[in-house]
């Protein structure tokens, strides 16, 4: 978190990677698909999360589970989490985010912030990528040109840029912790 004062333009962000089990009772985890609306991340997949209020005091933990309550209507509390992860600087719309990993042991009665939500996608661990699997170089088009990124498709739009960075560690984490005991093969 040291460096995430270090460039004062930079805004700061919490957001939350949920694992919770789907209606089939498959350990999944919650993505969500932004409006849109506009802005750098206008329609990708996202975790549940924003931008650091004054009432947070400076705690993007607590920013982390506000936003998570406020977009897709899931209150947590630190009893949930399992701890923070790495945090990251994403230069399309200069924040810094601290993302937390937390379970939760019942599927949520998701609720979405229609300004800010597109989709909700409870997606099961296993139709994600191993941890170390190579993901699938794909092209994007957009205002500033035409580039590759790995990405992975979830639910029709393809996962990518720092949500993608934030899931292949949580899928490492899981890997590394033996979670579920159903997903190591």
């Amino acid at each position: 978190m040291e460096g995430m004062t270090k460039d004062r333009a930079a805004r700061r962000a919490g957001v939350v990677a949920l694992l919770c089990p789907n209606v089939e009772g498959q350990w999944s985890l919650v993505f969500m698909r932004r409006t849109q609306d506009g802005s750098p991340h206008s329609g990708q997949l996202s975790f549940p999360g924003g931008a650091e209020e004054a009432s947070d005091g400076t705690d993007l933990v607590r920013t982390a589970l506000r936003e998570c309550q406020e977009e897709v209507g899931v209150a947590l509390d630190e009893a949930h989490l399992v701890g923070a992860m790495t945090p990251l600087y994403i230069p399309p719309s200069s924040f810094w985010v601290q993302p937390v990993l937390a379970v939760v042991d019942w599927l949520p009665n998701f609720v979405k912030e229609p300004t800010e939500v597109a989709d909700i996608l409870v997606t099961p661990l296993s139709g994600l990528p191993r941890s170390g699997e190579t993901w699938p170089m794909k092209r994007f088009e957009e205002r500033r040109g035409t580039f590759m990124s790995p990405g992975w498709d979830v639910g029709g739009t393809v996962l990518w840029g720092a949500t993608a960075m934030m899931t292949a560690e949580v899928l490492r984490f899981c890997d590394e912790a033996g979670f579920p005991p159903s997903f190591a093969s």
